[in-house]
């Protein structure tokens, strides 16, 4: 889909569109575009001017998931605020947004966009990982790509336990962070 078509589209309309997505994708990855276009109450034709087939509203998700998931690192993000208050911050906002798009875990995401939205993602918790040596919060002979990776993988199991109604979110922030203190420790 070209840009000019999204631009075009009225935002009450890809909202509804978006959000009917994410509720069929998650109960069902079998779902069609008509099915879509039924839930979001907008006719096929319209769901085809906008996106062009599935994999095309599938990569415009992943691109609302990874601006989600960077509004709400970005909202977390207090230089003053001692490094494990940020991180549990992060998990609290992060963790949330799984539930919403757990469907993604399932597809691939492609384009340079979305890996700028993800490198930015990274950069921001390598950051993080650094000051929480500085901190001593961490070991410091902890390599750093180890512990954000351990960051990511921490927030995936979170989402799956809050996805599988194991935890709430907020148990799984807390856990989480306990998970990456003491394991990292």
């Amino acid at each position: 889909m070209s840009k000019e078509s999204r631009h075009a589209i009225r935002p009450r309309t890809l909202e509804a569109i978006l959000d009917a997505a994410i509720r069929l994708f998650n109960a069902d990855s079998g779902v069609t575009m008509t099915d879509i276009a039924k839930a979001a109450g907008v006719g096929r034709a319209t769901l085809h001017r906008h996106f062009q087939d599935k994999d095309d509203l599938i990569q415009t998700l992943s691109a609302r998931c990874m601006e989600e998931m960077n509004a709400a690192v970005r909202a977390t993000d207090i230089p003053d605020e001692p490094a494990v208050k940020r991180l549990h911050a992060m998990l609290k906002s992060a963790i949330p947004l799984g539930d919403r798009f757990a469907f993604l875990s399932f597809e691939r995401m492609e384009g340079e966009d979305l890996q700028s939205d993800y490198e930015e993602q990274l950069d921001w918790t390598t950051a993080l990982i650094e000051q929480l040596k500085t901190e001593q919060a961490i070991a410091t002979d902890v390599p750093t790509s180890w512990a954000v990776a351990q960051v990511d993988q921490v927030i995936w199991t979170a989402w799956t336990a809050v996805w599988n109604s194991e935890l709430t979110p907020d148990e799984a922030a807390n856990l989480a962070l306990r998970t990456l203190l003491n394991g990292l420790s």
